[in-house]
């Protein structure tokens, strides 16, 4: 399989938030390096990038390039073709606060016979998950969309939008990670004369909080109870006596609380104000250069 990579080059900032996105609209001629259609395993893949020309397939989201399961033919039967869009963590994402995949797609297909997956793999292919219908990982997704349907019939351009933040305390991402992006539609062995899959505008981000030091060394800390519903305790190691600052994020990384002066190995937060959802923390002490992050549920 052929490998395409692209860098994001990130400044760092001063106790900053980095954000990091790109858009793929399939109009950009310069920006089509970052994708690959397999045609290692499949010669005859019908992913393809144009203008669809199809009697439901007649528009992109986007004027006027789409990605598309043939611009112009109905998809063939017994096929499974893919096309891959990957990406260079460049400082992982072990303290993020924000991983989307958003775009927008049409299905027209044998219902349940013909299919779309769309997958990441967090460990360079070694593990896919199936962003749509996963019974490992799904409870790790958050989606903020209506699922997409790749089956069947969709015939209005439909929107989705996925976030992949929670799998940061699954897996092991690294400085420097490659992470993929799977995107395929398999037909049977019936012959129908439908559409296919077709996507347009996919946009992908990432977002987290980068500081003046290349490397932090880790406090440890627990919370509890978690889940919490009126109030939780963050109970942690301050070996040095030193004094830390503690900060809260919501899932799109806005702080929502912090503190100074914290001198104690604990303390408490009153969570009443806070609307039912994941958060994350962060301590932070400034004289040594360490810290601790970790995440908690607010239920009620």
């Amino acid at each position: 399989m052929k490998k395409v990579i692209f860098f994001i080059i990130l400044l760092p900032y001063l106790n900053s938030y980095s954000q990091s996105w790109y858009d793929v609209n399939f109009d950009d001629s310069s920006q089509l390096y970052k994708i690959t259609i397999d045609t290692t395993l499949n010669p005859n893949n019908i992913w393809q990038i144009g203008v669809p020309q199809k009697s439901i397939f007649n528009s992109a989201y986007s004027f006027p390039n789409v990605i598309v399961t043939d611009t112009i033919n109905s998809y063939p039967s017994n096929d499974t073709s893919i096309f891959y869009i990957t990406h260079i963590a460049d400082y992982g994402f072990v303290w993020n606060h924000t991983v989307i995949l958003s775009g927008y797609y049409k299905s027209d297909s044998d219902s349940l016979n013909d299919f779309g997956l769309m997958e990441f793999s967090p460990d360079k292919g070694e593990t896919w998950i199936n962003l749509v219908n996963d019974s490992i990982y799904d409870e790790y997704l958050s989606w903020y969309s209506e699922k997409p349907v790749l089956t069947g019939r969709t015939p209005e351009w439909t929107y989705f939008y996925v976030s992949l933040v929670e799998l940061g305390y699954v897996f092991n991402f690294e400085i420097g990670d490659t992470l993929y992006y799977k995107f395929s539609f398999i037909s049977n062995g019936d012959i129908n004369q439908m559409d296919g899959l077709m996507y347009d505008d996919l946009h992908f981000e990432d977002s987290y909080e980068i500081i003046d030091e290349n490397s932090i060394g880790n406090i440890k800390s627990v919370v509890f109870p978690n889940p919490a519903v009126e109030g939780f305790t963050i109970e942690y190691e301050n070996k040095e006596n030193t004094i830390l600052k503690l900060s809260i994020y919501d899932i799109y990384g806005k702080q929502l609380f912090s503190q100074h002066n914290i001198f104690e190995n604990k303390i408490l937060i009153d969570t009443r104000e806070f609307p039912s959802g994941l958060y994350f923390y962060k301590l932070f002490d400034s004289e040594i250069k360490q810290q601790s992050c970790g995440k908690f549920v607010i239920e009620k």
